[in-house]
């Protein structure tokens, strides 16, 4: 009897064994989206892990077509989930100028191409690229508060200029001193593009023609604020040029707690999705060296007895100007990628390995374990292009 109990402990021993051969295969599941339809057990996965947070933050690697398309496609699940709200990588003027122009039915291409041809960039950032734009109509659609935590872009000072301008009463003094600031910031970009050692934000804080049109616009706590904002802005590019990032960091957490304190007026523990680069979501200390935004959030549904559902994307496959499927396929991220896909989404769900590892089920590797201490969930989507761009090139 005793050889009989022994041979069943070790085919049981076998088959755990063989059953955990492949735990990163286990954790791993794809999907596809179908006219914004998500079908395969990877979206099964992964709503149910929205559904069950108050916090979704999506760490992002900027500039992916295939996630934009994701987004679009997942704003009336989160509708449906309870999310009302989305925090956004950009300033709260470019939020407010957004939905406006959402609300008047301008499309960002025109708005885009204006300050293009003077800045070589977009006043809002990545909203550079058409399926950002079609995001985040998107969202407004469904209801969404778009909230914008982060400071405005370094592309923002002649469109902040024209806000100030176009809400204050014309003068013939306040006309010429907005010809003159027009261009000190023209000028102050091309000596940007062409001098390495020149400080952007430095010049335009220290301009006199900008400060006396700062005097001369109308007064009132909308102007003020958007002044406080463009200033603030330069303030955090000029720490930033000296390797000081943490205002950004605080910058960031200080608007992300204002927008959430004005909701708690109106209901508890509202849902928000958070998109931003994958740097600000980390859990614990992220690769920026600071405890980004994601970590506070973590600790806000730990006060809240809620959970925070946080997952970082990247690009493994990129379809090249010529339709090559390339492989970027990084060493460190081989074991962890092993079974993604070019031609379907792939979920990998760290949580999960991180829970098997604790309970010493299975061994991760270092990388694994950094990302598993960081993020609940690998969003790697299938062969992917870059953004369609969302301006004219020939208003260059």
């Amino acid at each position: 009897m005793w050889k009989i109990k022994i041979f069943i402990v070790i085919i049981l021993c076998d088959i755990t064994a063989y059953c955990q051969e492949n735990p990163i295969k286990d954790a791993t599941y794809h999907f596809t989206i179908q006219n914004e339809v998500f079908i395969g057990n990877g979206a099964d996965t992964l709503k149910k892990y929205i559904q069950n947070a108050q916090f979704f933050l999506l760490g992002e690697e900027h500039n992916m077509k295939e996630l934009q398309d994701f987004t679009i496609s997942v704003i009336p699940f989160l509708k449906t989930s309870g999310y009302d709200n989305l925090a956004l990588e950009i300033g709260p003027i470019a939020a407010r100028k957004l939905h406006s122009l959402y609300l008047n039915k301008q499309g960002l291409i025109d708005f885009n191409s204006k300050y293009f041809k003077h800045v070589q960039g977009a006043p809002f950032g990545f909203f550079n690229g058409k399926e950002e734009e079609r995001f985040s109509n998107k969202a407004f659609e469904e209801g969404f508060n778009i909230w914008g935590i982060d400071f405005e872009n370094y592309n923002s000072s002649l469109f902040i200029l024209d806000e100030l301008f176009d809400q204050s009463k014309k003068s013939t003094e306040l006309d010429d001193l907005y010809k003159k600031c027009q261009q000190v910031i023209v000028d102050s970009y091309k000596k940007d593009k062409a001098d390495n050692t020149h400080i952007l934000a430095t010049t335009l804080i220290n301009s006199e023609p900008i400060k006396a049109f700062f005097k001369k616009v109308n007064t009132g706590p909308k102007i003020a604020e958007i002044i406080r904002q463009q200033v603030l802005s330069w303030e955090i590019y000029e720490q930033e040029s000296k390797n000081n990032w943490y205002p950004r960091v605080a910058n960031m957490k200080e608007n992300f707690a204002a927008n959430y304190k004005k909701l708690l007026t109106k209901r508890t523990q509202p849902k928000v999705f958070v998109k931003l680069g994958a740097v600000h979501i980390a859990r614990g200390t992220s690769s920026s060296g600071f405890q980004e935004l994601g970590n506070m959030v973590y600790e806000l549904s730990n006060f809240n007895g809620t959970k925070t559902f946080s997952v970082i994307s990247f690009a493994r496959y990129r379809i090249n100007s010529k339709g090559e499927i390339l492989d970027l396929l990084e060493k460190d991220d081989a074991e962890l990628l092993e079974f993604t896909s070019n031609d379907s989404w792939s979920v990998i769900d760290l949580a999960r390995l991180k829970k098997e590892m604790e309970q010493g089920k299975i061994k991760l590797s270092i990388e694994m374990i950094s990302y598993a201490q960081k993020f609940d969930m690998m969003l790697i989507p299938p062969a992917t292009k870059y953004m369609e761009p969302n301006f004219n090139v020939s208003d260059k």
